[in-house]
């Protein structure tokens, strides 16, 4: 160590901060380049994380060290060791030193920095960057975007803004350009948010007029909807004059195409009122409405209207093209709308106009039937004629049933040769699923792999080893840096499965695969660098056989790669995975399964129980009947022939002993029917479990439960919350762990030493973090799904206001996996359909919806189920009636003959389960039964439903709906 080296150290030991300034101050250019190894040295070992105390990690150094580190890197490392050490630039200790040192790198550095979340440096503000600008210490320009984002800060500081010209002329504008959270800013001491530029124009040193321009054309600069409601807030408070919006007419027009509902109301409500001038632009107007009337925001549809019959009681010259315009409002199923679309025809239109005649006649399939009936001297003759003829030809449900638009479509086969899964036949294509194994491509690429693992692994040569290694780095990278955003737990499992897969190749080929035996001690070596971290994944130790506290852990799929590794291992004969799926997503070929067990049949070896649970799970069972069942399980014997035909044979079918594998015969009765208990199976050990874990078909129930806090007025405040729970029932083998409370969870273990594959799941204590696992769960037991969905429910749609981006990942991968498997709907699975139609996330509700559709068209659906389930968590307050309401008049309602068959069914089911107080948003419900009634011209015959009618039409707001629902 140099005399330079030891000074250096010493100061950074003994914390003698006074000292390092006048020791930089004396290093010459080769001094301080000499330096380089030794501060690198004092960086790594003082910003380590150690463990402090008990339970209490952080970096070696104080605060102090960290300053005097901080100091000398600023002067002694260059921009390549700078970005290695340090997180970024403290501006004081730059400010300390900038008398008489700049890093010669600090324009490349500050460059680098911008547009990022982090720019590189500690407590940045504006005025520091302009003294910097200003004292030689920056030479390069800050882009607007950085300044913007510094300047908005001061946004209503107005000595700071006032400072410097170029603050008022020039950054100031920045702020219309970027999003920089102005709408957070507030100016809590004038209380007035738009204050400062208030201020400034009364004062002309800003542009009214372009402050008002500025304001308008931010509207549809991309930013959220809050900033844009904020710019339009701008612009109202500024209190424009009618001139001042005359002239603004094209950038008002413009800000009608904002992607948010908000600024546009604003901006219609100040268009209404100008509409009658003389100088309004009418025709740029019209051309507007298109785009406003495909918002599906009822507020932007009413509000739209409000200005066109404004503007047709002004202008009777346009009194065509404006009611030709209202009628593209028409799209919107909402009564309230098309009844004041009704209302402007009727007052402004002309019954032989051929123009309003045509446009009128695109949007008579979602017309109402009162809007129909209204309208209908506007329509064109053959769309009454139409009309005339639908109500002879279906006039009662009965006679709907014999119309050919109600024959259901056919399930297409899940066995087809476009969703067959290409087998592996060589070496490369293994090597090529390998590449991609990490990436959560197809969900049968786990199975594959490990499958295509034991076939080919002992006709790996040599020549093959060194292309494992791109494989192993991503393998090694994901378990270091966490992967992508689309691996979850599974693809961390597989990775730590292909280091031990390595070892074996390493042992095997000692000689060529040096080079994953050096990739693994490079990885090792830079996992240590991270010991005491959250990062540390103990590399060095590493194996998927290692016993994890991990909550999340996933049993099964561990399972599966700890029997593949010890097959690798061993020198059993090699026989096929059998439950590798055949087709997609994950199903097998019972054709296919039945030949893989005739080779274990030939072998004389044990199938594996959980690939067996597996195999069966996954089984196509629908496309064979069972009248082909003696051709098929001739190549089966015994045991094997007795489960296949029970699995696969009539319904009625019982099982035949010998059961020598209980858990076998158990899942496939599960399988075949979840609601028989089979005397057959009285003495497995599985029977003395409560059978909700088998089939989960547990009872559920919803309650509201009451909450209040105290504000920061000092006022209590109080409100509910709605949540679906299940009746999960205790044992000897069931205990529930903090029962009650927010972290509740459920700990259950198997009678049995070889557990099902549907009591695996309650095993996984915590599904917090399993949304991008979830499809490859609920594929493992594609015809037994439902035992999972109660987890995923409990975890994540247990209440429906929940929108966080956990829930709702989870909530979206349940009910897409919902949409493609083919299972028999039990309970839970009409639970989860119904509920998701009311949880807060859109695109979930979406998915429901299609889901409906679909089932309908193939009579794979009780509708009067899922109205039943609606109605009970309508009955607690569980989930917003609105969303239901939406759902149904974007998505369910006039999609076919059948399905408004199926949607009054549903919605019949519904309001027969609504308590006698109405709840909210029941007069949209009604008025759209009303319509479903007059389209399928059916009238109410439940009796409880006629008793709620009677009930209700004592309320003022649903009188009307009623009446027209007993006519």
């Amino acid at each position: 160590m140099t005399a330079l080296e030891t000074q250096l150290t010493e100061i950074v030991e003994k914390e003698q901060g006074q000292k390092i300034i006048p020791f930089l101050q004396k290093l010459t250019q080769e001094e301080r380049k000499s330096l380089i190894p030794c501060l690198s040295r004092l960086e790594e070992y003082y910003n380590k994380f150690v463990q402090l105390e008990e339970r209490t990690y952080g970096t070696r150094a104080t605060s102090g060290q960290h300053h005097i580190i901080d100091l000398a890197a600023l002067v002694i490392f260059p921009l390549k060791e700078f970005r290695k050490h340090e997180w970024g630039i403290n501006t004081a200790h730059l400010n300390e030193i900038a008398a008489w040192h700049i890093p010669t790198w600090l324009d490349s550095y500050f460059v680098e920095g911008e547009g990022k979340e982090f720019g590189g440096f500690y407590n940045m503000d504006y005025e520091i960057l302009m003294d910097w600008i200003e004292r030689g210490i920056l030479t390069v320009s800050p882009s607007p975007q950085t300044i913007a984002g510094y300047l908005v800060n001061y946004i209503h500081t107005t000595p700071v803004l006032e400072k410097r010209d170029i603050t008022i002329n020039e950054h100031i504008w920045y702020l219309f350009e970027y999003d920089c959270g102005q709408n957070w800013h507030a100016n809590p001491a004038k209380g007035y948010p738009y204050y400062t530029f208030q201020h400034f124009t009364e004062n002309g040193k800003l542009d009214r007029m372009r402050v008002l321009k500025e304001s308008l054309l931010a509207i549809n600069r991309n930013f959220n909807k809050n900033l844009c409601s904020w710019f339009a807030g701008m612009f109202t408070a500024l209190n424009p004059s009618v001139e001042e919006q005359l002239t603004l007419q094209p950038e008002m027009f413009a800000a009608l195409s904002s992607p948010h509902s908000r600024p546009i109301n604003i901006i219609l409500g100040l268009l209404k009122n100008l509409c009658s001038h003389p100088r309004f632009l009418t025709d740029d107007f019209l051309d507007q409405t298109t785009v406003l009337f495909a918002s599906d925001v009822k507020a932007v549809h009413q509000n739209m209207l409000g200005v066109l019959s404004k503007l047709a009681k002004e202008k009777k010259e346009y009194h065509d093209a404006i009611c030709c315009a209202a009628t593209q409002g028409l799209m919107s199923r909402d009564e309230s709308t098309q009844n004041k679309i009704v209302k402007l025809i009727q007052t402004f239109g002309e019954t032989e106009s051929p123009t309003l005649k045509e446009a009128l006649s695109a949007y008579a399939e979602t017309m109402l039937t009162s809007t129909k009936k209204e309208l209908a001297a506007y329509l064109k003759d053959n769309v009454s004629d139409a009309l005339s003829t639908d109500k002879v030809l279906l006039t009662t449900l009965d006679e709907q049933a014999n119309v050919a638009s109600f024959d259901y479509e056919p399930m297409p086969p899940i066995l087809r040769e476009d969703n067959r899964i290409q087998e592996i036949t060589s070496i490369e294509d293994l090597l090529f699923l390998a590449s991609q194994i990490l990436d959560s491509n197809e969900l049968y690429h786990f199975d594959l792999f490990l499958n295509a693992l034991i076939e080919w692994n002992e006709q790996l040569e040599a020549k093959h080893i060194t292309q494992w290694t791109p494989v192993l780095q991503r393998a090694y990278k994901l378990l270091i840096n966490g992967g992508s955003s689309r691996n979850g737990i599974s693809d961390s499992m597989m990775a730590t499965f292909l280091i031990d897969y390595a070892k074996l190749l390493i042992k095997r080929f000692p000689i060529e695969a040096k080079e994953l035996s050096t990739l693994h001690e490079k990885m090792v070596q830079k996992d240590e660098l991270q010991k005491g971290q959250w990062r540390y994944r103990n590399l060095q130790k590493i194996t998927i056989r290692q016993k994890s506290n991990k909550r999340t852990e996933l049993p099964i799929h561990k399972q599966l790669l700890c029997r593949t590794l010890d097959l690798l291992e061993s020198n059993e004969n090699r026989l096929p995975m059998l439950s590798t799926p055949t087709h997609m997503p994950a199903f097998i070929d019972p054709i296919v399964l039945i030949k893989r067990l005739g080779q274990y049949q030939q072998a004389n070896a044990e199938p594996d129980d959980m690939d067996m649970q597996i195999a069966l799970s996954r089984m196509a069972l629908n496309d064979y009947p069972s009248q082909d069942l003696p051709t098929v399980l001739q190549e089966l014997e015994g045991e094997y022939q007795n489960l296949f035909s029970f699995l696969m044979g009539a319904k009625d079918a019982v099982p035949q002993a010998p059961f020598t594998h209980p858990s076998w015969w158990m899942t496939a009765g599960l399988i075949k029917s979840p609601e028989t208990v089979y005397t057959e199976f009285k003495d497995f050990s599985y029977s003395k479990s409560s059978r909700e874990f088998l089939t989960g078909n547990f009872s559920w129930w919803t309650f509201q439960t009451p909450h209040s806090y105290t504000d920061y007025h000092n006022k209590v405040v109080n409100w509910t919350s709605s949540t679906l729970s299940f009746n999960v029932p205790e044992g000897e083998n069931i205990h529930i762990v903090n029962k009650g409370k927010y972290d509740e969870r459920v700990s259950y273990h198997s009678y049995d030493p070889h557990p099902l594959l549907v009591e695996m799941y309650s095993q996984i204590e915590r599904y917090d973090d399993i949304q991008n696992d979830l499809p490859r769960l609920v594929w493992l037991a594609p015809n037994t799904p439902e035992p999972l969905f109660v987890w995923c429910i409990r975890c994540a749609i247990y209440d429906p206001m929940l929108n966080e981006v956990r829930e709702v990942g989870i909530t979206q991968a349940t009910i897409e996996a919902l949409h493609q498997l083919r299972h028999e709907w039990h309970e839970t699975s009409y639970l989860l359909e119904a509920s998701c139609m009311l949880v807060a996330d859109k695109t979930s509700r979406s998915y429901a919806a299609g889901i409906w559709t679909d089932r309908v068209s193939t009579g794979c659906i009780d509708s009067v189920r899922i109205g039943r389930i609606l109605g009970s968590h309508q009955r607690t307050g569980w989930g917003p009636l609105k969303r239901l309401t939406d759902l149904i008049q974007q998505q369910m309602i006039n999609v076919s003959p059948l399905h408004n068959r199926e949607l009054e069914l549903l919605l019949t089911s519904l309001i027969a389960e609504l308590p006698e107080q109405p709840v909210k948003e029941l007069k949209k419900l009604l008025e759209i039964y009303s319509e479903l009634l007059s389209v399928n011209n059916s009238k109410v015959t439940d009796e409880r439903i006629l008793q709620l009618l009677e009930i209700w039409k004592n309320t003022a707001n649903l009188k009307k709906v009623i009446v027209s629902i007993n006519r």
